[in-house]
């Protein structure tokens, strides 16, 4: 039997855990074995080489970097090189008016210089060098905010266009594209497969998280975490792309989706028709509450992104979610009228003495209404009826340590002290402030079976996939460690994969692919 002293253990190792930042990728530059040389020679070898040949486009990689490392202009006409004789009179071309990537990203530097490890090295074959380009956000656009703190990190290549000579003058266009939205590249009249490194970019994006992970855990401990929640876009908002929000699950962080997100993007089919975003919220909090945060923050960007209001990218929406991320997701999708209320709260909202920001928000926690942009929604490991480990030794020891965050306290606390003795026995903890991620996953936590019992709209099509770790014996007896089978399953779904795995079942294969198939149905 375990004893008491095991959960302590486990929580003081978890937490020093923690504390070490691991990054969920590592990427390393290889040593040069020659010297840069000029940008006169670097393009020379460029231009004299197959466009997609490794000793071409290396240098022309090598020319990108050196041209933003020394900060020349857009344009400029280049001395002649001492060998050719020969002038270049070179232009960086825009791919639209508002985005100049050299102008833009703070560095460019050449892919094929760097290794990665942790995750799996996605590459393309084709014209054209690839480029690790990073801007530092901060936030010089207010779009920004939606946009990882760490870095702005996009895989883009560089592409060399030559016309003749004249009057010893060789102009030189270069294009440096978004492998994310570029799959070819229309090169001396001819359309062709653009080179791409889809996972250097997002290499160096990671390496820069590890203090992320941190939050996973020690932000469950405090009132005060150093993230708020917040909506990320991981690539140029593409007003055709279909959003697919991962949603990650409790004691996680987007992090989680580290190699989800790299192996998608190397999908052409997937690559073409989403772009991907990414949900971090605290986990000390109950799901209804980063729901209404998520909802929030969807109605500030989408205008941001679409002012007129008709792009195609705004009317789909698919969710990918992980555990208590699936409740999250559901709450989005579905329309609770009074069920909420009326389990919470002894008296009509109209009665309650509320300021009128308090009164916008309390309806919005209890009473909003659906997001109809959303038509899909993956479902993976989600305790829909809850997990026993919340009410075990541990999960009583981490409902105890666990602090939700003081706007989630201080708002229920101010709405107590304002109208005594409003919340129903059951929500009593929740108008203390008190009500926290772990409690609330109690099977016998009302929240959970009203969420559970709401239907979900006709529009949204829901697909499970669900651990069972392999082991032998009736399916509805199953677990994945953490959440049962029977408080996975749903009746409702359009698919179920059973994978031979605990609560991290997205890192399986079988998982992986079984995404696959999802995001490529219609």
């Amino acid at each position: 039997m375990m004893s008491w002293a095991s959960p302590l253990l486990i929580i003081a190792t978890s937490i020093a855990l923690s504390s070490c930042a691991i990054a969920p990728a590592k990427l390393k530059r290889a040593m040069r074995s020659q010297v840069w040389g000029t940008p006169q020679a670097l393009l020379t070898t460029a231009l004299s080489e197959p466009p997609d040949s490794p000793t071409g486009t290396k240098a022309l990689g090598l020319f990108v970097e050196l041209w933003k490392k020394e900060k020349r202009p857009l344009r400029e006409l280049l001395p002649a090189d001492t060998d050719q004789g020969i002038r270049y009179q070179v232009e960086f071309e825009a791919p639209a008016p508002e985005m100049q990537p050299l102008a833009y990203f703070d560095e460019l530097q050449s892919a094929a210089d760097f290794k990665i490890s942790r995750i799996r090295h996605h590459q393309r074959p084709g014209i054209g060098a690839p480029l690790m380009a990073l801007r530092e956000n901060k936030h010089r656009d207010p779009l920004e905010r939606f946009f990882p703190p760490e870095a702005i990190t996009r895989p883009v290549t560089a592409v060399v266009h030559s016309g003749p000579a004249r009057a010893g003058v060789q102009p030189v266009r270069i294009q440096i594209l978004c492998a994310l939205q570029n799959d070819t590249v229309l090169h001396q009249g001819k359309r062709r497969p653009l080179a791409a490194d889809f996972s250097i970019s997002w290499a160096s994006a990671l390496s820069r998280a590890g203090k992320l992970n941190q939050s996973a855990i020690l932000d469950m401990l405090t009132r005060t975490p150093k993230r708020q929640p917040q909506l990320f876009l991981l690539e140029p908002y593409d007003p055709n792309k279909e959003p697919l929000i991962m949603i990650h699950g409790l004691l996680s962080t987007p992090l989680a989706w580290a190699d989800v997100t790299n192996d998608l993007w190397a999908d052409e089919t997937i690559r073409r028709r989403y772009q991907i975003w990414h949900y971090l919220y605290n986990t000390s909090a109950p799901a209804l509450y980063s729901a209404r945060i998520l909802r929030t923050q969807l109605r500030e960007l989408r205008p941001l992104l679409d002012p007129e209001g008709d792009d195609p990218a705004m009317q789909r929406t698919t969710l990918l979610t992980h555990s208590m991320g699936g409740l999250i997701g559901k709450a989005l999708a579905v329309k609770p009228g009074d069920a909420f209320w009326k389990a919470a709260f002894k008296v009509p909202h109209e009665t309650l003495k509320l300021s009128p920001a308090d009164r916008t928000a309390l309806t919005d926690a209890f009473e909003w209404e659906a997001d109809r942009s959303i038509h899909r929604i993956i479902f993976i490991c989600t305790p829909h009826r809850g997990s026993a480990f919340a009410e075990n030794p541990i999960g009583r020891i981490g409902s105890w340590l666990t602090q939700p965050p003081a706007p989630f306290q201080a708002f229920y606390q101010r709405i107590s002290a304002e109208n005594p003795g409003v919340f129903t026995p059951q929500y009593e903890l929740l108008g203390q402030g008190k009500l926290n991620s772990v409690s609330a996953l109690s099977p016998g936590q009302p929240t959970l079976r009203i969420l559970a019992d709401l239907p979900m709209p006709y529009r949204v099509k829901t697909h499970s996939i669900i651990g069972n770790r392999g082991r032998p014996g009736p399916l509805e007896a199953s677990s994945d460690g953490i959440v049962p089978y029977t408080s996975s399953h749903l009746d409702t779904a359009e698919s179920e994969l059973v994978v031979p795995s605990g609560h991290g079942a997205f890192h399986h294969p079988n998982a992986l692919s079984e995404i696959l198939r999802i995001l490529r149905l219609p």
